[in-house]
């Protein structure tokens, strides 16, 4: 019986950032903040940070962006992870000494003090959605230094929930991995004391097919979005039908099905290789394998875990991995590239 791995599709994302910093009298700085109308998928919701325009082409870290999907990953597919990391998000500024300013993890912008606060936003069609992270850095305290050299450090997220054994209710948790750093820049600042310093980064992610969305990592957010990684419910979220001819072959359907508990990820030059391995078995076999990719993402967007609900399919058909065999087990792996400029 062959079960030699074969490839469903691999497809190519493209990952980008850009980044921009600001100096403000402090008079003015809420003449520049606006707030920003931003997306995810059929909701809006406001960020309030400085315009997108005039922002300049940042440097991903090829392998801190392996790491963090990589950590993102294992908690979406075992949803175990830290409720309490050491940081969540972070821009680190070094100026012309060599000393560190850390901006952390903030809820909101406040005056008089330094913090980084994060917005997300998913959009696009069916065959190409983007996935955008912002992060909004500020320092309104009366500090004064110059720099040239800009990190930022940012944990993956996911968001389940299990069923409760106090009152059978169902509870909803957040779980993070530690930061890593997934981009820097060389970028000129000059902050005064009698001047408001901002920074926007951008990290997107391009050209993600929908049936793949749920595998693109979420980013702490204080609008309360995120991920739902479902605690015991991961095979109903993300399963692979194969058609053995005698089953009803949709989203519904009872056809042979299973879905990802693993995967391999690797850097390969300039991009980094995913592969999502899963194994479906066929009874009787087949002389091709019609496969139906059914995907239920949901995203958690207020504070009490009001949930969007995001489905998407995708269906193809494979030949076996060599001439004149027969499929009795299915073992096939969902491919992405991530390509990053």
């Amino acid at each position: 019986m062959p079960t030699k791995e074969t490839v469903i599709r691999n497809e190519i994302v493209r990952v980008n950032g850009k980044v921009k910093a600001i100096t403000i009298p402090k008079e003015k700085t809420q003449e520049i903040l606006k707030r920003v109308e931003l997306r995810l998928l059929d909701k809006k919701y406001e960020v309030l940070m400085p315009s997108i325009d005039n922002m300049e082409k940042n440097n991903i870290d090829l392998q801190g962006m392996m790491t963090f999907i990589q950590k993102y990953l294992t908690l979406l597919l075992t949803a175990s992870g830290s409720g309490n990391p050491s940081q969540i998000a972070q821009i680190v500024i070094t100026d012309t000494s060599g000393n560190k300013y850390q901006l952390n993890y903030a809820n909101s912008v406040t005056n008089n003090a330094q913090g980084v606060t994060t917005a997300i936003q998913i959009f696009g069609q069916q065959n190409s959605m983007t996935v955008q992270y912002y992060f909004i850095g500020f320092d309104t305290t009366n500090s004064s230094y110059q720099s040239n050299y800009l990190e930022l450090y940012s944990s993956p997220w996911a968001f389940f929930y299990g069923y409760g054994s106090v009152g059978g209710v169902y509870t909803y948790n957040w779980i993070y991995s530690n930061p890593v750093r997934i981009a820097y820049a060389n970028l000129s600042i000059n902050k005064s004391s009698n001047y408001d310093l901002f920074i926007l980064w951008l990290i997107e992610f391009q050209n993600v097919p929908s049936y793949l969305i749920l595998f693109i990592p979420t980013i702490p957010n204080p609008s309360q979005i995120a991920t739902v990684a479902l605690q015991y419910a991961i095979p109903s979220s993300f399963k692979v039908y194969v058609n053995n001819g005698n089953c009803t072959f949709n989203c519904s359907g009872n056809c042979p099905s299973n879905s990802p508990n693993n995967f391999m990820i690797s850097v390969q030059n300039n991009t980094i290789v995913l592969q999502i391995p899963v194994m479906v078995g066929i009874s009787g076999g087949s002389s091709s394998a019609e496969i139906l990719i059914c995907v239920n993402a949901k995203y958690a967007y207020t504070s009490n875990a009001n949930e969007i609900t995001f489905s998407s399919s995708y269906s193809t058909t494979i030949a076996p991995p060599s001439s004149g065999y027969v499929f009795y087990i299915l073992m096939t792996a969902i491919a992405i590239t991530f390509t990053v400029s």
